[in-house]
This record gives structure tokens, C-alpha cells and sequence, in this order.
């Protein structure tokens, strides 16, 4: 697996992974978005046996199976839109997302509004909930916060669980 940094022009095929997983979710040009993707074989009628294997012989696609948004606020930002394909979740993706991510998101001025089931997930990646955020993002907070899901303001501490 392999992540990525979407330039704004690269960003259809993760607008459409997004429009199918969670539609809900909206892309601005100011985030940066990044993927994990992972390459897959399309084996046509000849394959090459090599002796670890079969090598792919036609066509090598790359599919996104996890992406994250990090959204600028003023000096802060905000990690959003945490996202893993369907037939990889509970095989440790979102962690390996969370530790490529950790370089971007140590300096203590990230913050998450995760869905109160995932608060212990984001906790073993060193943010923990908090009564109070600055404004900016304690506004935002209130706009997300809804009667479906209940949400947690985390802000990265750093105090990684294990």
C-alpha cells in the first residue's frame, strides 16, 4: 500500500470512491487530500510464471481502498473524511492510515470531530476528547454536531495508546 497526495486536478477518481462510500462528503480545493491505494492485477489470457509467482501480464490498476482531508483553518486544521473501501476494513488499514498521517498531524494544532464509536480508534493515534477547542473549530464543531450521530471534538495531545 502506498500513500499519495492528491494534486487538485488528480482528485476524480477519489471524488468518486467519496460519492460511492460516503456520499454525505463534500471536497474542497483547499484540503489536502490523500489515499492509500494498492495495485491489483487484471490477469488476461497469458500469465508469466516467474518463481514467486504469477505476474500480471496485462493491465495493473490501482484502486484507492483508504483516504483522509485535512482542512486548513486559519493555523489550525482539521483531519476529515477518514475513509476506508468497505472489503478492507478490520485488516488494520485505518491504523496504517493514522501512521502515515502522524508526520502531518504532530505539530498539536489538529483537531477530528469522530463519531463517538470511533473516539477509542483515534485515541490509540494520540487524540483525546476535549471540552474546549478555539473558536474557529469549536464553531465548525457545533455546525457538524447533528441528531443523527453523536460526535467527539478531539484534538491531537501526541499520548499515543498502545
Amino acid at each position: 500500500m502506498q500513500l499519495t497526495w492528491l494534486a487538485p486536478d488528480e482528485r476524480i477518481e477519489v471524488k468518486k470512491f467519496y460519492r460511492k462510500h460516503m456520499p454525505y462528503a463534500r471536497l474542497l480545493q483547499k484540503e489536502s487530500v490523500c489515499v492509500l491505494t494498492q495495485d491489483s492485477c487484471i490477469l488476461a489470457n497469458d500469465v508469466e510464471l516467474s518463481s514467486s509467482g504469477a505476474s500480471c501480464s496485462s493491465i495493473t490498476l490501482t484502486k484507492i481502498i483508504a483516504s483522509a482531508r485535512i482542512r486548513p483553518i486559519g493555523q489550525l486544521a482539521i483531519l476529515t473524511g477518514m475513509l476506508v473501501h468497505p472489503d478492507f476494513r478490520g485488516q488494520g488499514v485505518g491504523h496504517q492510515l493514522m501512521r502515515e498521517l502522524a508526520s502531518v498531524i504532530c505539530d498539536g494544532k489538529t483537531y477530528i470531530f469522530a463519531l463517538a464509536h470511533l473516539e477509542g480508534f483515534y485515541t490509540q493515534h494520540g487524540f483525546s476528547a476535549v471540552t474546549s477547542a478555539p473558536n474557529d473549530i469549536a464553531q465548525l464543531f457545533l455546525k457538524y454536531q447533528g441528531d443523527d450521530e453523536r460526535l467527539v471534538l478531539m484534538g491531537f495531545t501526541g499520548a499515543i495508546e498502545r
